[in-house]
């Protein structure tokens, strides 16, 4: 780690990774795919971690031969989609913002030679259009599927046959650089203090890490870092190209405290032979386009300048920083937190938890203490409500006092703002409706309910004005728009532009499934008048699908 605490890699904050890790892959996912998978049932694992399958190996069969069918059923029995979900690169703000997939991100998964003249079928997975959208994948095969990245080179990122291979991406060898083979971690008087020997090749990775991560470095030290994971590096200035030579070695410092990892892609991609890789870096507007291998003795990055170049959206290899080991050493995570192959490949001789492990579990926030007419009170989220120590007479003369543009005292401003979506809230309770959202946003059905079940307001708003109705298409809504329902929900209320529960499915991508169950519900198909809402958004139903171009409800229209 660098002195400010944040890795250079992931400029956008480790604690924004940590947010991904906490909430994008639940646990009950994990548990319910791993379930399914050690079954046999991989299509049961598939749902079980929000993956659709949108193709039949039967169908592949029939065109590509009983051969190609075996191959991909094998794959499919071993493919663990919710290690998938893990591993797909996001979309990371860091300032408390989204951190959903990668808006349509595509990757092959595995290719299948078929000896015949034309195009060879691949297995493949894409990410959802947009980041309001459910955040599903899905499977596709055929070979009209769509190619960005090649993933049939690092199946240790979704395969349960290969996931122990993990650990030498990340630079590590019989353990993990900067921690045991057990998970604990090193003492810093135990780091190389200088070049270790070629053989050790967590020591190799700990060092090029450090020589990154010295604020007093230069481009010397950058080039310093990458040669100490075996790879030399040459930055071509060209006239009038761009980015600049000096833009180019920026790039290359923040990917710097990453060359052990990237030196293992360039090995699997290039062999003794040369290769292209595209970088992505997580949280940057930007890439790399990397040349590697060939005729060099050792793996060579040659870096392309060239605008063009790096607007490439597909090549042989595609790469991008992995955020597991930063979290680890930040102590932002921890092991027992991260997805259970993950933990077995980095940690090899880590001790058998005595307890399910993976990321935690939703639980209800403790009580807060505000002040209160000169005293602290408790306030806490129970019982269906944020539960104030107030009567209902005090309640009436407050709302009362409001009305009348009158001061109200904090628990009853902090009982207002809950339901409302606006006003001052203790930080406690901030974090937990955030919380209750992001889980909604990342299709954490079961996460959601737990809370319900534990005295969760189902009335509750975020700052959006949103209900849980408004990210209903975000989860499963079979289970859970009854209960909203019977809560006393409105299914056409507003939130902050004037948008309806239906409306928002529609214009974010919710399955025609959902969209049905809200007008089965009484949803209305126009959307509340008033100037709330934003010239820009839809008056109605169907104008609301043919401005998101939904041709899978033009049924309804």
């Amino acid at each position: 780690m660098t002195r400010s605490g944040r890795d250079p890699a992931f400029p956008a904050s480790l604690r924004a990774w940590r947010q991904v890790r906490r909430y994008a892959v639940p646990r009950g996912w994990i548990e319910r795919a791993a379930e399914r998978r050690l079954a046999g049932d991989w299509r049961g694992a598939c749902a079980a971690a929000n993956v659709d399958v949108a193709f039949d190996p039967a169908d592949a069969g029939r065109e590509f031969g009983a051969e190609v069918r075996a191959r991909l059923e094998d794959d499919l029995r071993h493919l663990v989609p919710d290690l998938l979900h893990w591993h797909l690169p996001r979309d990371v703000t860091g300032h408390g913002g989204a951190t959903s997939l990668t808006s349509g991100f595509r990757a092959v998964l595995g290719r299948y030679g078929t000896g015949r003249r034309g195009p060879d079928p691949v297995l493949g997975v894409a990410a959802p259009p947009s980041p309001s959208a459910p955040q599903r994948l899905t499977l596709e095969f055929g070979t009209a599927v769509r190619e960005r990245a090649d993933w049939s080179g690092v199946p240790y990122l979704f395969d349960d046959r290969h996931h122990r291979a993990l650990l030498g991406h990340y630079g590590g060898d019989v353990r993990a650089p900067f921690f045991a083979a057990d998970g604990t971690p090193r003492d810093p008087a135990d780091l190389p203090a200088s070049e270790p020997d070629a053989g050790d090749r967590a020591a190799r990775g700990e060092w090029s890490a450090l020589l990154a991560e010295r604020p007093d470095g230069g481009d010397e030290a950058v080039a310093a870092a990458y040669a100490a994971a075996g790879i030399g590096v040459i930055v071509e200035e060209r006239p009038g190209g761009r980015p600049t030579e000096r833009q180019t070695w920026s790039r290359l410092a923040l990917l710097a405290g990453c060359a052990p990892m990237l030196a293992h892609q360039i090995e699997r991609v290039a062999g003794d032979g040369p290769a292209s890789l595209s970088i992505r870096l997580p949280g940057h507007g930007f890439g790399l386009h990397v040349e590697a291998g060939g005729r060099h003795r050792r793996p060579l990055m040659w870096v392309a300048p060239r605008e063009e170049s790096m607007r490439r959206r597909s090549s042989p290899g595609c790469w991008h920083a992995l955020p597991d080991l930063a979290l680890l050493r930040a102590g932002l995570v921890a092991p027992d937190e991260l997805h259970p192959l993950v933990r077995s490949a980095l940690f090899p001789a880590y001790p058998a938890p005595d307890r399910p492990s993976g990321p935690p579990l939703a639980e209800p926030p403790p009580p807060v203490r505000v002040r209160c007419r000169g005293e602290w009170h408790t306030v806490r989220s129970a019982g269906g409500g944020l539960e104030i120590p107030h009567g209902a007479e005090e309640r009436r003369r407050e709302q009362a006092l409001g009305a009348f543009g009158g001061t109200v005292n904090g628990c009853f401003v902090a009982h207002r703002s809950w339901t409302a979506g606006t006003g001052w809230l203790p930080r406690a309770l901030r974090a937990h409706r955030r919380e209750v959202f992001l889980r909604a946003a990342h299709g954490d059905t079961d996460g959601v309910l737990r809370l319900l079940d534990a005295g969760l307001d189902p009335g509750v708003r975020d700052g959006r004005r949103w209900t849980l109705l408004h990210a209903l298409h975000t989860m499963d809504h079979e289970v859970l728009l009854p209960r909203l329902l019977d809560e006393g929900l409105d299914v056409d209320a507003t939130e902050q532009d004037g948008c309806t529960p239906l409306l928002l499915a529609v214009l974010n991508h919710g399955s025609p499934a959902v969209v049905r169950a809200l007008l089965d519900a009484g949803a209305s198909t126009d959307a509340p008048g008033g100037a709330a809402r934003p010239a820009g958004r839809p008056r109605t139903l169907a104008t609301a699908i043919k401005r998101a171009k939904r041709d899978d409800l033009e049924f309804l229209l």
